[in-house]
């Protein structure tokens, strides 16, 4: 009996002692804290107590993406707080991923305006959209954009994948120009054709001569011109310009083959010069160097004389027909210029009431031609007793009586 309560005695002896040294103690239960990155770079799971707190790790990375935080749940509706929430149990822990948005610049790679706009964004695998407005560059044409500068990267289309910030340069092929040369109203040969025609933008154009040999009656060829009525830039044979950003004509440029108070092919003097230049087969109206007579009557007094009543210039040389079949008497003004031979030409008539006065003004006033102070028929009837005549003292211009003896200076037109 003694020697079972000394057995109890000790038991209890030996339990105090382990309760006391803490030899006996029951483990604290631990859990794994496992992290999800949901597609991003693996972070290794961790072991916790119960009610510790688990370690933040490094934030994983996700191409494309920026890490934002460790969630509860995979939809990331709930954050876990590192600082805060205890481990309570074997837990997941879901990353949560905002998808990154980039840039893409739009250079325009030596062209003249931007593109519109220049730069636009997408997300991440993503694209743009639609493509700016292309930039312009004279003399090229935009073609498409493209990763490199020299075209040698990939083609960026609108539907392309943008996957980190990025310059796409404007693409650009040259443009061709044709230089075309025109007669310009010639009236005989043929324009040169330039066979280096179309050129590109840039490049040197050599000007043609009058390969074709180009004629304009009353004129002269003087070379080229950029514009029709030769305001344009003048442009010689054998000279050379650089192509513009358009097609090119160069028009035939002529100078006529005399001017007013030059001498003419009959040795008189040009006192008109039509306007619009060679046509109705004339150009040009010459006054004979002198008078051909002071005192000849106009003719065929209180006869009316059909179809001389033209008074304006270019009319001179009908009327001077129309009085020759309609007055038979000889030695009349129209009579005496009608049978004129000068200057190694015989078409010569009486000039018409207008052709008059502009023999006046451009020869006897500016103190040429030799003219009487006195008075000169014209070949315009007035009436079948009168015809109109001009003063070269005043310069007024009369009807008077078709038998009054006055000057006649006969006149020509080429």
């Amino acid at each position: 009996m003694f020697k079972k309560r000394n057995l109890i005695f000790l038991s209890l002896f030996i339990l105090e002692v382990f309760l006391i040294s803490g030899c006996w103690l029951i483990p604290t239960p631990t859990y794994i804290v496992t992290f999800d990155s949901q597609g991003g770079s693996a972070v290794n799971s961790q072991t916790v107590e119960e009610g510790g707190l688990a370690p933040e790790p490094t934030a994983p990375t996700k191409e494309g993406y920026t890490f934002a935080g460790w969630y509860r749940e995979s939809g990331c509706t709930n954050a876990w707080y590192f600082a805060n929430d205890t481990v309570t149990s074997d837990v997941t822990l879901y990353a949560k991923w905002t998808t990154n948005t980039y840039t893409v610049t739009f250079d325009k790679n030596g062209g003249d305006t931007e593109a519109n706009p220049k730069i636009k964004t997408a997300t991440y695998g993503g694209n743009v959209g639609t493509l700016p407005t292309a930039p312009t560059r004279t003399g090229y044409t935009f073609t498409s954009w493209n990763t490199e500068a020299n075209g040698s990267g990939t083609k960026f289309k609108a539907s392309t994948a943008v996957t980190a910030n990025i310059t796409v340069y404007a693409q650009w092929t040259i443009n061709s120009y044709t230089v075309t040369y025109n007669g310009n109203s010639n009236t005989g040969g043929s324009v040169p054709v330039d066979p280096s025609s179309p050129y590109e933008y840039g490049e040197t154009v050599t000007v043609s001569g009058n390969t074709g040999t180009l004629v304009k009656t009353g004129y002269t060829f003087d070379g080229w011109n950029t514009l029709a009525n030769g305001t344009g830039t003048d442009q010689a044979e054998g000279s050379t310009f650089n192509m513009g950003a358009s097609d090119v004509t160069l028009f035939a440029k002529w100078t006529p083959l005399y001017a007013l108070r030059d001498t003419g092919p009959a040795g008189g003097l040009i006192f008109y010069v039509k306007e619009g230049g060679y046509s109705g087969g004339w150009m040009y109206l010459e006054a004979a160097p002198s008078d051909q007579s002071a005192s000849a009557e106009w003719g065929c007094y209180e006869t009316s004389i059909s179809g001389a009543d033209g008074t304006a210039v270019g009319t001179g040389e009908q009327n001077t027909i129309d009085i020759e079949a309609g007055c038979v008497a000889a030695g009349t003004a129209a009579d005496i210029c009608a049978n004129l031979s000068l200057g190694g030409y015989d078409d010569w008539f009486l000039p018409s009431k207008d052709e008059l006065n502009q023999m006046y003004v451009n020869l006897h006033l500016q103190g040429v031609g030799g003219f009487a102070i006195g008075a000169y028929w014209s070949s315009s009837e007035y009436s079948a007793s009168s015809a109109w005549f001009q003063s070269f003292n005043a310069g007024d211009q009369f009807n008077g009586s078709k038998d009054t003896p006055i000057h006649v200076r006969a006149v020509r037109a080429f």
